[in-house]
C-alpha cells in the first residue's frame, strides 16, 4: 500500500505541472469541453453526458478514484497535449523555499547570473531537500558550463558531446581547372573535463587555436591527396558529377567520403545490378533487387524482392577510388539469411498444416503443393511469411482439405461395408447353394452332361464364355423341346414363358434365382480382362446348384472359393474320350490332309495362310475380329463339308464343336495384350483338345507346320497346366458402382472405378480385376454430362478404342445422348460384293462391330437408339460381304506410304520403291524402322 501512495504523489506532483502548480481537482476546471471529450475517448469511455459539467464531474470521480495505472494514462494524456492551463487567480510565491535557497547563496561567492542559475537550478526542488552541498555541486556545474560557453564564444566554435570543438573552416578546393572555396565543419582533438574545469580560459582558447590550425591543414592535404587520386578518366563518375558531387557535399556527414546524389547511386549500382530499387540513408543504402527462391518439392521459383543493406561509408570509398564495385558476398549473405528464414518459416507453416491432414497421408511433396495453394497468393514480394499470413494460410488450408477429409472418412466407412465381397450378393447368401465342378480335358463330355443336369431342371442359367456358345447353348435347350431366352450384350430374344435363359457371363441377372445354373470354361477366372466375370458368377448366382465345368488347372481355384463361401462342393473328374496323338515330325504345307486346322495367333498370319493354302484346298477362316455371325458360318462351311481346311486363331479353344481330325501350330507364340510369349501348356491343351471329336474321328493328332514350333509343342504338351492360384480378380456391377458414388458423393465414373481398383481391400481371397479399358472409357464418358447409371452402361459396352472408326462412332453416340437426341443407324457404302484387299476386309469388321456396339446400346437405351432393325439388316449384309472375301483365294495388301499393291504375302508394310527412297540414304527420313 505504501508503494501505491508514493507512485500516486509523483502522479500528483507531475500533474501539477499542467495546471500551473494547482492539484488536479481545481485545473481541470480549466479544460475545454473539447479537450475532455477527447480526452474520455482516449481512455476507451463512450457512453457519457457531453455537458461540461458532467464531464469535470465525471474527470474528478475518476482521479479520485482510479488506481495509479489509470491516473497514469491521465497523465500521459496531458504530457502528449503539453498544454499548461495557467490559472487566472495570483499565486503568491513559496516563500520557504526561495528564502532557504537564498540563505544558502548568501553562503557562497556567486554572481548575480550565477545566482539566477541556481534559482532556476532549484524551482521545482522540494524546500527540506535542498542543502548546500547540493546548492555548491550544482554551483560547480553552472560555472563549469559558463567557461566551456565563453570558450565557445572566443574559439567562434561549439563543443560536441565528446568534448571537442566543432568549427566551421573553409577549404580550397582545384580540379579540372577550375577551383572554388567549400565551408566545412571540423573537429578539434577531445578536451578532457579536468582541463577545461581547471585551466585558464587564455590557455584553452590559444590552445584551441593551434588544434583548428591543425585540423584546417590536415584537412586541406585529405582534399588535396584526394583530388590528386582521383582516377582519370573516372569509371563511374564524369567531370561535372565529381565537381558538383564536392561542391553539394554538405559541411559536415557522418561519412568519410562525399556524397553523391541518389540519382547517380542509382545509376551506378543498376550497371552493376541491372534494374534496382535504391533508397538513401545516413550510414547505409538500402538496395531492393529481384531474386527467386525454389520452393521445396516443386519447380517453381518463386520471385521477391531482395533487401541489400550497404554500408554507405564503404560503398563511396569504392565509387570515388574507382574500384571494382562487387555486391556477390553482400547478394549471397542477405540471400541466404533470408531464404533460410523463409524455408525455416514454411517448414513450420506446412507441418502444422499436415498436423490438421493426418487422415489423408499426404506425402510431403503432395502437403507442400496444397500449402502452395493457399499460400503464394497472399505471400508479399518481400517474401516474408509473417504471423499473419501463416495464421491465415492454416485457416484457409484447413479449409480447402475439408472435403477431401469427408471423402477419406467415407472412404474407411465404404471399405468397411464391402470389404466382405461375397456380402455384395445378398439373394445368392440367402440360398443353400451346392457346387459341383466338372473337370476334365476337351472332348471329354464334361459340359455335355452338365447340359443334360440344366434341361432337367425346372429353371436354369446357361453362362457361356462366348455370344456364339451362347447362341448355341440356347439353340440345344430350344431343340431339346425347352422354352428359352436368349440374353447377350447386342441380342435379346425373350420368351415371357422362358424357363431357362442362355447368355454370355457378363449378363448375368444376380436378382432372378433359378434350379440350376451352368458356368462354362471355368478357367476363365485367370483370364487378366475377364476372369472377374466368373468369380462374380460363382460367388454371386442365385441357383440351388452351380455346374463349373472347366479344365483340371482350375479345380484347386474352385475348392478355395467354396471355402470362402462355406458352401458344399462336389468334384466330378471326366476323361478324355478318344485318344490325342503328337505327330513325331512337322508337316509340310503340300502334306497337310483334309479335316485339319492350321493355327495361327493373328487376324493378319490367319489371312496369310488362308493365301497359301488356298492354292491346295478350299479354307474357312475363324478369328476374333469377325462378327459371331461369320465365325459361325464359315464353321458351317467346314462342317458341312464346303471346305477342306480350317485356318483360325486360338477364337476356337473354346466350345466350337467342329469335324477337326488334326491340329497344326503356324507358331508357337502368341501376343497376350502386353507382351509376345511362348505358348502355355493350358493354352496348348485346350487348342489340342479340338481334335479328334468324338463320334467322328476315333482319334485326334497334333502337330505343326515347321520343326521349331513342333520342338515348343512337344516340350509343352504333355506338361500339366499351371494351376490357377488366388487371389480371384473381382468387379463392381452397377449396384456396388451406385453405392461407391453414393458414400463417395462422386458422380465421376473415372474417379469410382480408380478407387474400386486401387483402394479396395476384400477380407476374401479378391483383389480389383484390371479395368484399364473400363477407365479408358470412363475418361471419355465423364466428358459428357450423364447420370451415373448411363455411364456405367456405356463404359461397359464392346468396343475398340484402338480403332479410330469405332472410337469415332462411340463419341458421336455420347454426344446424342447427352442431348437426348435420337440416333438414327446409317447403311455404309461397300464397293462391289467382296473385298480387294485386307485393308477393306479390316474396315468391313470394324463396321460390323459398330453394329454390334449400335445394337448393345440399342438394348440398354432403346429410346435414343432407334433404328436397330436397319442395323440388323446392315449387318447380314456386312457379314455376307465379309464370307465372300474369305472365300476368295487372294486378297491384296498395299504400301502404308504410296498406296501401291504388294506382293502376296509380302513381309513388309511398304513396297520396295517406298523403302529406297526414304530408307536407304537416298530420302532425309530415318525414323523408320519397322515392317
Amino acid at each position: 500500500m505504501a508503494k501505491k501512495n508514493k507512485k500516486n504523489s509523483k502522479i500528483n506532483q507531475k500533474i501539477k505541472y499542467y495546471f500551473d502548480d494547482d492539484p488536479f481537482d481545481v485545473g481541470i476546471a480549466r479544460v475545454s469541453t473539447q479537450t475532455l471529450s477527447e480526452l474520455f475517448t482516449t481512455l476507451g469511455i463512450y457512453d457519457i453526458d457531453q455537458s461540461r459539467d458532467m464531464l469535470i464531474k465525471m474527470a474528478r470521480m475518476l482521479w479520485s478514484e482510479a488506481d495509479s495505472g489509470f491516473r497514469a494514462d491521465i497523465l500521459n494524456f496531458f504530457a502528449h497535449e503539453n498544454k499548461i492551463y495557467k490559472s487566472t487567480t495570483p499565486k503568491e510565491p513559496s516563500l520557504e523555499r526561495d528564502d532557504k535557497i537564498d540563505a544558502l547563496i548568501g553562503e557562497l561567492h556567486v554572481t548575480h547570473e550565477e545566482a539566477v542559475l541556481l534559482h532556476e537550478a532549484f524551482a521545482d526542488v522540494r524546500s527540506k531537500k535542498i542543502t548546500i552541498e547540493k546548492m555548491e555541486s550544482k554551483l560547480r556545474h553552472i560555472r563549469y558550463n559558463l567557461k566551456k560557453e565563453r570558450v565557445q564564444k572566443k574559439a567562434d566554435g561549439v563543443f560536441d558531446i565528446d568534448d571537442s570543438l566543432e568549427f566551421n573552416a573553409s577549404l580550397f578546393y582545384t580540379l579540372y581547372g577550375q577551383s572554388f572555396h567549400k565551408i566545412l565543419t571540423l573537429n578539434t582533438k577531445k578536451y578532457e573535463y579536468d582541463y577545461l574545469q581547471e585551466s585558464d580560459e587564455e590557455s584553452i582558447i590559444e590552445d584551441i587555436g593551434k588544434e583548428k590550425e591543425r585540423a584546417v591543414e590536415k584537412k586541406q592535404q585529405e582534399i588535396n591527396s584526394f583530388i590528386k587520386n582521383l582516377p582519370d578518366p573516372h569509371p563511374y563518375l564524369t567531370q561535372k558529377e565529381i565537381a558538383n558531387a564536392l561542391r553539394a557535399s554538405p559541411p559536415k556527414t557522418k561519412v568519410s567520403y562525399p556524397l553523391l546524389k541518389e540519382g547517380i547511386l542509382s545509376s551506378i549500382i543498376t550497371g552493376e545490378l541491372g534494374e534496382v530499387e535504391i533508397d538513401l540513408h545516413n550510414e547505409e543504402l538500402l538496395v531492393q533487387m529481384q531474386q527467386h527462391c525454389k520452393l521445396p518439392y516443386t519447380d517453381i521459383e518463386q520471385p521477391y524482392n531482395l533487401e541489400l543493406h550497404v554500408e554507405l561509408n564503404s560503398l563511396l570509398e569504392d565509387i570515388w577510388k574507382g574500384n571494382k564495385l562487387d555486391f556477390s558476398e553482400v547478394i549471397n549473405e542477405s540471400k541466404k539469411e533470408h531464404e533460410e528464414q523463409f524455408l525455416s518459416d514454411l517448414a513450420s507453416l506446412v507441418e502444422e498444416c499436415g498436423s490438421y491432414a493426418v487422415l489423408l497421408h499426404l506425402g510431403s511433396a503432395d502437403l507442400y503443393a496444397k500449402v502452395y495453394d493457399v499460400m503464394l497468393e497472399m505471400l508479399t514480394p518481400s517474401l516474408t511469411l509473417s504471423a499473419k499470413i501463416a495464421r491465415k494460410s492454416v485457416k484457409r488450408f484447413v479449409h480447402s482439405i475439408h472435403d477431401e477429409i469427408a471423402k477419406k472418412q467415407r472412404y474407411e466407412l465404404l471399405a468397411r461395408t464391402i470389404r466382405d465381397f461375397k456380402n455384395l450378393f445378398p439373394l445368392a447368401r440367402d440360398m443353400r447353394r451346392k457346387l459341383t465342378l466338372h473337370i476334365g480335358p476337351t472332348n471329354s463330355g464334361k459340359t455335355y452332361q452338365a447340359m443334360q443336369k440344366l434341361k432337367s431342371a425346372g429353371t436354369g442359367y446357361y453362362l457361356a464364355p462366348l455370344r456364339l456358345l451362347a447362341l448355341e447353348g440356347y439353340e440345344d435347350l430350344k431343340d431339346s423341346g425347352i422354352e428359352a431366352s436368349l440374353i447377350t450384350g447386342e441380342e435379346q430374344i425373350v420368351s415371357e414363358d422362358a424357363t431357362h435363359i442362355s447368355s454370355t457371363i457378363e449378363m448375368v441377372n444376380f436378382d432372378v434365382d433359378v434350379d440350376v445354373c451352368v458356368i462354362d470354361e471355368v478357367q476363365m477366372l485367370d483370364d487378366r480382362d475377364r476372369g472377374w466375370a466368373w468369380a462374380n458368377a460363382i460367388i454371386g448366382a442365385p441357383a440351388k446348384e452351380i455346374i463349373m465345368t472347366g479344365s483340371p488347372n482350375a479345380k484347386e481355384a474352385i475348392i478355395a472359393l467354396a471355402e470362402y463361401l462355406g458352401e458344399e462342393l462336389e468334384i466330378i473328374e471326366f476323361e478324355r474320350k478318344n485318344p490325342l496323338t503328337l505327330l513325331e515330325s512337322p508337316v509340310h504345307e503340300k502334306e497337310v490332309e483334309e479335316s485339319t486346322a492350321i493355327i495361327a495367333f493373328s487376324r493378319k498370319d490367319v489371312l496369310k495362310l488362308k493365301q497359301v493354302f488356298s492354292k491346295y484346298f478350299s479354307v474357312s477362316v475363324v478369328y476374333g475380329n469377325l462378327s459371331p455371325e461369320v465365325r459361325r458360318e464359315e464353321a458351317r462351311r467346314f462342317r458341312a463339308g464346303e471346305t477342306q481346311i480350317l485356318v483360325a486363331t486360338d477364337a476356337i479353344a473354346m466350345g466350337m464343336n467342329l469335324p477337326i481330325k488334326t491340329i497344326l501350330f503356324s507358331k508357337a507364340e502368341k501376343f497376350d495384350g502386353v507382351n509376345d510369349r511362348t505358348l502355355l501348356p493350358s493354352e496348348i491343351h485346350q487348342i489340342s483338345g479340338r481334335a479328334g471329336r468324338f463320334g467322328l474321328h476315333e482319334k485326334g493328332y497334333v502337330g505343326a507346320l515347321s520343326g521349331d514350333v513342333l520342338s515348343i509343342i512337344k516340350k509343352n504338351f504333355h506338361k500339366e497346366a499351371k494351376t490357377i492360384t488366388i487371389p480371384f480378380k473381382v468387379m463392381a456391377n452397377l449396384d456396388h458402382i451406385k453405392l461407391v458414388g453414393s458414400i463417395l458423393e462422386e458422380k465421376s465414373l473415372h474417379e469410382i472405378l480408380k478407387f474400386f481398383v486401387k483402394n479396395m481391400e476384400f477380407d476374401g481371397p479378391f483383389v480389383a480385376t484390371n479395368l484399364d479399358d473400363m477407365l479408358e472409357a470412363s475418361v471419355l464418358v465423364d466428358s459428357y454430362d450423364l447420370d451415373l447409371t448411363t455411364k456405367y452402361h456405356l463404359a461397359c459396352a464392346p468396343l475398340t478404342l484402338k480403332s479410330p472408326y469405332i472410337t469415332a462412332a462411340y463419341e458421336s453416340y455420347l454426344g446424342a445422348l447427352e442431348k437426348k437426341m435420337p440416333v438414327t443407324y446409317t447403311t455404309p457404302p461397300l464397293l462391289g460384293s467382296y473385298a480387294q484387299t485386307t485393308d477393306e476386309l479390316l474396315r468391313a469388321e470394324d463396321m460390323v462391330k459398330e453394329i454390334s456396339l449400335y445394337l448393345w446400346l440399342s438394348y440398354r437405351f432403346s429410346d435414343y437408339f432407334v433404328d436397330d432393325q436397319r442395323a440388323r439388316a446392315s449387318r447380314g449384309i456386312l457379314n455376307k460381304f465379309i464370307e465372300n472375301s474369305l472365300q476368295q483365294s487372294q486378297l491384296a495388301t498395299k504400301c502404308r506410304m504410296c498406296a501401291a499393291p504388294l506382293p502376296p504375302n509380302s513381309p513388309y508394310g511398304i513396297c520396295q520403291s517406298c523403302f529406297k527412297k526414304n530408307y536407304t540414304g537416298h530420302g532425309v527420313n530415318r525414323g523408320y524402322r519397322g515392317k
